[in-house]
């Protein structure tokens, strides 16, 4: 059965990236994710895929505001990664503003994210941080597991306290969201964060390397350069959603992820691994990507990471894709070049 997970937190946070990188770690054995992103007033599209030109009909907002919603006509919308084909993306099209579609109603969401979730094995939400937004606590309502990233500074102490009343109502689990520290820094009071805040289950240490792959449309490539905190997150992630099925950890998980608690942040002393050698190595996606031949995407540039002053003991991330990063031209539009090969 489909799991939902939404991703919700303050401005400038890192969620639209977590979501990335999650959607990767949870596709590694080959399962089917889509990445839905309902904020028009940031459309996302051109920011996953600068490279490929997608007309308006390609747009989230023409299903959201759609006379009828049903499985078919999600599955027409998604947007398939050429170099990840286990992965579909929904979000709004360049151009598009607040005031290009209707005001979203709560029915369309919930029955959108229902039939969305007919069609993969996970849904990541990947919410606005406008509460008058319905898609976001629409999201928080639907969610198996939710998501809480907060910067560990004042914005996002404040972001919390100003929108925790709104989310009071049993529905929306206040108490069993996951809450991580997004773009954590070396400077960043976390052991006070954290008490004030209450608890935090994880880091999602800050990088100017992932900062790179965001400004420079190659977020589905920032995994390669998360250090251990970073993975150790995204691994809670899967095994509370593992652990809610009632089975066993899949493929060696780590019990061992860190925890914050409110006498301070701890961390038990995990093995540490060099990403390369990890499950979530860049995988080969030659044969799937036939059928998603074509021009453009992205390349890999010859770059190797380096160790943030935060984390320094642990070994940088052999990766690609970090420096330059100038795209091809775009090879025309590409019509149809998406909802294919994304139903179960």
């Amino acid at each position: 059965m489909s799991k939902i997970i939404t991703v919700w937190g303050n401005p400038g946070c890192g969620k639209s990236m977590f979501c990335c990188c999650l959607a990767k770690v949870l596709t590694a054995n080959k399962d089917k994710a889509i990445i839905i992103n309902a904020d028009s007033s940031t459309p996302m599209l051109p920011v996953w895929m600068p490279e490929r030109i997608l007309e308006t009909g390609a747009s989230i907002g023409n299903v959201l505001t759609g006379l009828e919603i049903n499985t078919a006509l999600v599955a027409e919308r998604v947007t398939i990664l050429k170099e990840y084909p286990f992965i579909g993306v929904m979000g709004y099209a360049a151009g598009e503003n607040p005031f290009s579609y209707p005001e979203l109603k709560y029915e369309k969401i919930k029955l959108f994210i229902t039939e969305a979730a007919k069609l993969v094995d996970y849904i990541i939400l990947d919410c606005s941080s406008n509460m008058l937004n319905f898609f976001t606590p629409t999201a928080i309502e639907a969610a198996d597991l939710t998501v809480r990233i907060i910067t560990p500074d004042l914005r996002g102490l404040n972001y919390l306290r100003a929108h925790r009343p709104l989310l009071t109502d049993d529905k929306f689990h206040y108490d069993s969201h996951l809450t991580f520290a997004g773009l954590a820094r070396p400077f960043h009071a976390i052991d006070e964060m954290n008490h004030l805040i209450g608890g935090f289950d994880g880091l999602l240490p800050y990088a100017k390397e992932i900062e790179r792959c965001g400004t420079g449309g190659q977020m589905f490539k920032a995994l390669a350069y998360c250090n251990q905190r970073y993975i150790n997150s995204l691994k809670l992630v899967r095994e509370r959603l593992v652990q809610s099925d009632d089975g066993p950890a899949e493929d060696g998980l780590s019990s061992e992820t860190q925890t914050c608690h409110e006498s301070g942040y701890t961390e038990p002393t995990p093995k540490r691994e060099h990403y390369a050698e990890n499950e979530y190595t860049e995988p080969d996606y030659s044969a799937e990507n036939d059928a998603f031949a074509g021009n453009g995407g992205f390349t890999d540039q010859d770059s190797m990471a380096t160790p943030d002053a935060w984390d320094a003991e642990i070994p940088a991330a052999s990766a690609t894709g970090a420096e330059n990063h100038r795209q091809k031209a775009p090879a025309g539009k590409e019509k149809k070049d998406y909802g294919h090969g994304i139903l179960k």
